[in-house]
Protein backbone atom coordinates (compact mmCIF):
# COMPACT_ATOMS: atom_id res chain seq x y z
CA UNK A 1 0.00 0.00 0.00
CA UNK A 2 1.36 3.76 -0.85
CA UNK A 3 1.12 5.79 1.75
CA UNK A 4 -1.58 9.16 0.84
CA UNK A 5 1.29 11.34 1.80
CA UNK A 6 3.90 10.05 -0.46
CA UNK A 7 3.39 12.41 -3.64
CA UNK A 8 5.65 10.45 -6.22
CA UNK A 9 6.02 6.79 -5.96
CA UNK A 10 2.89 5.97 -8.20
CA UNK A 11 3.11 8.00 -10.60
CA UNK A 12 7.27 6.25 -10.60
CA UNK A 13 5.57 3.52 -10.98
CA UNK A 14 3.28 4.31 -14.00
CA UNK A 15 6.04 5.85 -15.95
CA UNK A 16 8.67 2.80 -15.29
CA UNK A 17 5.87 0.62 -16.38
CA UNK A 18 4.43 2.41 -19.09
CA UNK A 19 7.49 1.72 -21.76
CA UNK A 20 6.26 0.82 -24.84
CA UNK A 21 3.96 -1.88 -24.94
CA UNK A 22 5.85 -4.98 -26.48
CA UNK A 23 3.43 -6.13 -29.39
CA UNK A 24 5.21 -4.84 -32.65
CA UNK A 25 1.88 -5.19 -34.67
CA UNK A 26 0.34 -2.36 -32.60
CA UNK A 27 3.53 -0.01 -33.67
CA UNK A 28 3.49 -1.58 -37.24
CA UNK A 29 0.07 -1.91 -38.10
CA UNK A 30 -1.93 0.69 -40.69
CA UNK A 31 -3.66 3.03 -39.09
CA UNK A 32 -7.00 2.30 -36.95
CA UNK A 33 -10.29 3.38 -37.77
CA UNK A 34 -10.95 7.30 -35.40
CA UNK A 35 -13.93 6.88 -33.42
CA UNK A 36 -16.12 10.16 -32.64
CA UNK A 37 -18.69 10.49 -29.73
CA UNK A 38 -22.25 11.33 -30.34
CA UNK A 39 -23.94 11.89 -26.93
CA UNK A 40 -27.24 10.36 -26.37
CA UNK A 41 -28.44 13.50 -24.80
CA UNK A 42 -28.56 16.29 -27.75
CA UNK A 43 -31.69 18.33 -27.89
CA UNK A 44 -30.19 20.41 -30.94
CA UNK A 45 -27.08 21.78 -32.61
CA UNK A 46 -26.05 25.53 -33.61
CA UNK A 47 -23.66 25.47 -36.59
CA UNK A 48 -20.81 27.59 -36.13
CA UNK A 49 -19.57 30.12 -38.54
CA UNK A 50 -16.78 28.92 -40.93
CA UNK A 51 -13.07 30.51 -39.09
CA UNK A 52 -11.62 33.06 -40.96
CA UNK A 53 -8.02 32.26 -42.01
CA UNK A 54 -5.20 33.42 -40.41
CA UNK A 55 -1.07 32.57 -40.59
CA UNK A 56 -1.58 30.13 -37.71
CA UNK A 57 -4.58 28.05 -39.09
CA UNK A 58 -2.71 27.93 -42.26
CA UNK A 59 0.21 26.64 -40.26
CA UNK A 60 -2.04 24.23 -38.51
CA UNK A 61 -3.96 23.18 -41.48
CA UNK A 62 -0.03 22.39 -42.87
CA UNK A 63 1.17 20.47 -40.01
CA UNK A 64 1.71 16.55 -40.46
CA UNK A 65 3.59 13.74 -38.78
CA UNK A 66 6.33 13.27 -41.74
CA UNK A 67 8.59 9.86 -42.49
CA UNK A 68 10.76 10.26 -45.02
CA UNK A 69 13.39 13.42 -44.52
CA UNK A 70 16.12 14.96 -46.89
CA UNK A 71 19.97 14.11 -46.29
CA UNK A 72 20.43 17.97 -45.93
CA UNK A 73 22.36 20.25 -43.99
CA UNK A 74 20.35 22.49 -41.48
CA UNK A 75 21.22 25.90 -40.67
CA UNK A 76 21.79 26.78 -36.93
CA UNK A 77 19.62 29.15 -37.44
CA UNK A 78 16.97 26.59 -37.71
CA UNK A 79 18.05 24.77 -34.66
CA UNK A 80 17.99 27.59 -32.53
CA UNK A 81 14.56 28.88 -33.57
CA UNK A 82 13.09 25.30 -32.56
CA UNK A 83 14.46 25.44 -29.24
CA UNK A 84 13.59 29.38 -28.74
CA UNK A 85 10.25 28.72 -29.83
CA UNK A 86 9.60 25.32 -27.74
CA UNK A 87 10.97 26.05 -24.52
CA UNK A 88 12.85 29.33 -24.76
CA UNK A 89 12.65 32.45 -22.46
CA UNK A 90 10.41 35.57 -24.06
CA UNK A 91 12.20 37.72 -20.84
CA UNK A 92 15.12 38.11 -19.30
CA UNK A 93 15.11 36.40 -16.10
CA UNK A 94 14.52 38.08 -12.97
CA UNK A 95 16.59 37.22 -10.56
CA UNK A 96 14.86 37.00 -6.67
CA UNK A 97 16.18 34.53 -4.17
CA UNK A 98 18.56 31.85 -5.25
CA UNK A 99 16.49 31.01 -8.98
CA UNK A 100 15.75 33.09 -11.69
CA UNK A 101 11.98 33.35 -12.98
CA UNK A 102 11.81 33.33 -16.18
CA UNK A 103 8.48 34.23 -18.70
CA UNK A 104 9.16 31.01 -21.95
CA UNK A 105 6.85 30.48 -24.62
CA UNK A 106 4.49 27.46 -22.95
CA UNK A 107 2.35 27.54 -19.63
CA UNK A 108 3.60 25.58 -16.53
CA UNK A 109 1.98 24.54 -13.30
CA UNK A 110 3.11 26.66 -10.61
CA UNK A 111 5.51 28.28 -12.96
CA UNK A 112 7.90 25.67 -12.49
CA UNK A 113 9.16 24.46 -15.91
CA UNK A 114 10.01 21.20 -15.52
CA UNK A 115 11.82 19.91 -18.55
CA UNK A 116 14.88 19.77 -19.76
CA UNK A 117 15.76 19.67 -24.02
CA UNK A 118 18.18 17.46 -25.20
CA UNK A 119 19.16 17.75 -28.87
CA UNK A 120 20.01 15.04 -31.13
CA UNK A 121 21.77 16.57 -34.31
CA UNK A 122 23.49 15.45 -37.41
CA UNK A 123 23.85 17.88 -40.46
CA UNK A 124 23.39 20.75 -38.73
CA UNK A 125 25.61 23.75 -39.68
CA UNK A 126 27.98 25.09 -37.31
CA UNK A 127 27.59 21.89 -35.10
CA UNK A 128 29.18 19.02 -34.29
CA UNK A 129 27.18 15.77 -35.08
CA UNK A 130 26.54 14.92 -31.61
CA UNK A 131 24.30 15.30 -28.15
CA UNK A 132 23.64 18.92 -26.64
CA UNK A 133 21.76 20.24 -24.11
CA UNK A 134 19.54 23.18 -24.04
CA UNK A 135 20.81 26.47 -21.73
CA UNK A 136 18.05 28.35 -21.64
CA UNK A 137 19.51 31.32 -20.01
CA UNK A 138 21.62 32.11 -21.76
CA UNK A 139 20.17 30.10 -25.17
CA UNK A 140 23.01 28.48 -25.87
CA UNK A 141 23.77 24.52 -26.54
CA UNK A 142 26.32 22.44 -24.11
CA UNK A 143 28.02 19.78 -25.46
CA UNK A 144 27.41 16.29 -23.73
CA UNK A 145 28.96 14.07 -26.40
CA UNK A 146 30.71 14.33 -29.60
CA UNK A 147 29.83 11.69 -32.42
CA UNK A 148 26.77 10.96 -34.69
CA UNK A 149 24.29 8.89 -32.12
CA UNK A 150 21.51 8.32 -34.69
CA UNK A 151 22.76 4.48 -35.51
CA UNK A 152 22.72 4.31 -31.55
CA UNK A 153 18.91 5.54 -31.52
CA UNK A 154 17.68 2.65 -34.39
CA UNK A 155 17.36 -0.41 -31.51
CA UNK A 156 15.01 2.87 -28.97
CA UNK A 157 12.77 4.00 -31.37
CA UNK A 158 10.00 2.25 -33.20
CA UNK A 159 9.84 4.84 -35.71
CA UNK A 160 13.22 5.02 -36.36
CA UNK A 161 13.30 3.84 -40.34
CA UNK A 162 10.88 7.24 -39.99
CA UNK A 163 13.58 9.67 -38.26
CA UNK A 164 16.71 8.39 -39.37
CA UNK A 165 17.82 11.47 -41.81
CA UNK A 166 16.21 14.20 -39.80
CA UNK A 167 18.63 16.55 -38.73
CA UNK A 168 17.36 17.12 -35.08
CA UNK A 169 15.88 15.00 -32.37
CA UNK A 170 14.49 17.24 -29.61
CA UNK A 171 14.51 14.86 -26.37
CA UNK A 172 12.27 16.21 -23.89
CA UNK A 173 13.28 15.13 -19.91
CA UNK A 174 11.03 15.97 -17.04
CA UNK A 175 12.97 16.38 -13.76
CA UNK A 176 9.94 14.88 -11.79
CA UNK A 177 10.55 16.36 -8.35
CA UNK A 178 10.53 20.24 -9.64
CA UNK A 179 6.40 19.80 -9.91
CA UNK A 180 5.99 17.07 -8.03
CA UNK A 181 7.39 18.66 -5.04
CA UNK A 182 3.96 21.03 -4.79
CA UNK A 183 1.48 19.16 -6.63
CA UNK A 184 2.15 15.69 -5.78
CA UNK A 185 1.09 12.56 -8.13
CA UNK A 186 -0.62 14.98 -10.66
CA UNK A 187 2.20 16.72 -11.07
CA UNK A 188 3.24 14.30 -13.43
CA UNK A 189 -0.12 15.11 -15.51
CA UNK A 190 1.29 18.31 -15.74
CA UNK A 191 4.32 17.56 -16.78
CA UNK A 192 2.92 15.38 -19.88
CA UNK A 193 0.47 18.23 -20.48
CA UNK A 194 3.51 20.69 -20.78
CA UNK A 195 5.59 18.39 -22.97
CA UNK A 196 3.13 18.75 -25.11
CA UNK A 197 2.34 22.28 -25.38
CA UNK A 198 6.42 22.34 -26.28
CA UNK A 199 6.03 19.95 -29.15
CA UNK A 200 3.01 21.83 -30.77
CA UNK A 201 5.26 24.91 -30.23
CA UNK A 202 8.15 22.98 -32.57
CA UNK A 203 5.72 21.71 -34.68
CA UNK A 204 4.37 25.12 -35.84
CA UNK A 205 7.65 27.13 -36.14
CA UNK A 206 9.33 24.36 -38.34
CA UNK A 207 6.49 25.02 -40.35
CA UNK A 208 7.44 28.10 -41.06
CA UNK A 209 10.84 27.63 -41.70
CA UNK A 210 9.82 25.02 -44.41
CA UNK A 211 11.01 21.89 -41.93
CA UNK A 212 8.63 18.81 -41.51
CA UNK A 213 8.41 17.14 -37.85
CA UNK A 214 7.73 13.45 -36.68
CA UNK A 215 6.37 13.48 -32.73
CA UNK A 216 7.05 10.39 -30.66
CA UNK A 217 6.63 8.74 -28.01
CA UNK A 218 7.36 4.92 -28.76
CA UNK A 219 11.14 5.11 -27.33
CA UNK A 220 12.37 2.53 -24.78
CA UNK A 221 12.87 4.60 -21.75
CA UNK A 222 15.94 3.31 -19.82
CA UNK A 223 17.69 3.31 -22.72
CA UNK A 224 17.29 6.55 -24.12
CA UNK A 225 17.28 7.65 -20.72
CA UNK A 226 20.99 6.20 -20.03
CA UNK A 227 22.00 7.81 -23.66
CA UNK A 228 20.94 11.13 -22.40
CA UNK A 229 23.00 10.74 -18.89
CA UNK A 230 19.42 11.04 -16.69
CA UNK A 231 19.19 10.13 -13.03
CA UNK A 232 17.49 6.98 -12.35
CA UNK A 233 14.10 7.55 -11.28
CA UNK A 234 14.47 11.45 -10.79
CA UNK A 235 14.43 12.25 -14.68
CA UNK A 236 12.99 10.73 -17.82
CA UNK A 237 12.47 11.82 -21.14
CA UNK A 238 8.81 11.94 -21.81
CA UNK A 239 8.47 12.89 -25.33
CA UNK A 240 10.67 13.51 -28.48
CA UNK A 241 10.13 15.54 -31.92
CA UNK A 242 12.44 14.98 -35.23
CA UNK A 243 12.85 18.05 -37.59
CA UNK A 244 14.72 18.55 -40.79
CA UNK A 245 13.50 18.84 -43.93
CA UNK A 246 11.11 17.31 -46.56
CA UNK A 247 12.38 14.37 -49.04
CA UNK A 248 10.27 15.45 -51.50
CA UNK A 249 8.41 18.89 -52.16
CA UNK A 250 5.05 19.35 -51.07
CA UNK A 251 3.09 18.78 -54.19
CA UNK A 252 0.23 21.47 -54.77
Amino acid sequence: MIPLEDPTTLSLLFHLNSEPWLNDEAYQGSAMNQELKVPENIIGEVPLPRPGGSALMDLLAHRRSYREFAQKEMPLEHASALLASGYGAIARPRFGGQTPFLRRTVPSAGGLFPLELYLFTQRVQGLDDGLYHYDVIAHSLQQLRRENLFLTLEPMFYAYPFMKDANVVIAMAAVFLRTQVKYGPRGYRYILLEAGHVAQNVCLRAMELGLETLCMGGFLDSALNALVGLRLKDEGVVYTVAAGFASQPEKP
